[in-house]
């Protein structure tokens, strides 16, 4: 009788062990579904960008990304860019930055030159709007709620590098292009809120965006 009393504890151990695993997993899951929402509405990146555009064609528009004349800034590589699903898909193959994410935006200015005052890249302007809504966000938040120019953020290895695939929609596309403005490549990350360009540090590297097949 005892024998069994001591087999009815076991399972009954056993069974919490059990329980508390499948709660820790679940915790786990939620943890990594958040965590997905929020590069989700950062930007989804995904796969490389140079598997991407092989497989799937050609893209739209192209932009030659070079270091601007900011202290340090040896950002450089290419930009393509190709509408997909009512958005816009942007593969990125660049070199020479700092590790971590860095934002990248559209601006209004087919120009990678200094500004007036000097600042690096300042001659593109600032983000491309469009559609007037003055205001700064997510690349997957409404359009009336953002620049159409609002990428979000991308991540660099620690060799300096990154070969990704970013997404902004929704995305009149139909109506608009990225063709004939540039793409600007920041120091630091975009918060996704702050006017006018998510306190994303400096411009680092500039390309001018151009259609593949004018």
């Amino acid at each position: 009788m005892r024998f069994f009393s001591l087999l009815a504890l076991g399972a009954l151990a056993l069974g919490a062990c059990q329980t508390a695993e499948r709660a820790a997993d679940t915790t786990a899951d939620a943890a990594e579904t958040a965590a997905e929402a929020v590069e989700d509405a950062a930007g989804s990146v995904y796969r490389s960008a140079a598997d991407v555009f092989d497989e799937d064609g050609a893209p739209y528009a192209v932009a030659l990304v070079r270091p601007t004349t900011a202290p340090s800034a040896m950002a450089q590589g290419t930009a393509r860019f190709r509408e997909s699903d009512g958005g816009v898909v942007l593969g990125l193959s660049l070199s020479g930055l700092q590790p971590g994410p860095h934002a990248v935006h559209v601006h209004q200015n087919a120009q990678c030159g200094p500004g007036a005052d000097g600042t690096p890249g300042g001659a593109a302007g600032g983000h491309w709007d469009p559609l007037d809504t003055m205001e700064h966000g997510a690349p997957s938040d409404d359009v009336e709620e953002k620049h159409l120019g609002d990428f979000g953020n991308f991540e660099v290895a620690q060799d300096g590098t990154a070969d990704v695939v970013v997404t902004s929609g929704p995305f009149p596309t139909g109506d608009y292009s990225v063709a004939g403005h540039a793409v600007i490549i920041h120091q630091g990350r975009d918060d996704l809120e702050t006017d006018p360009a998510g306190d994303a540090g400096t411009r680092v590297g500039c390309g001018v965006i151009e259609p593949r097949n004018p």
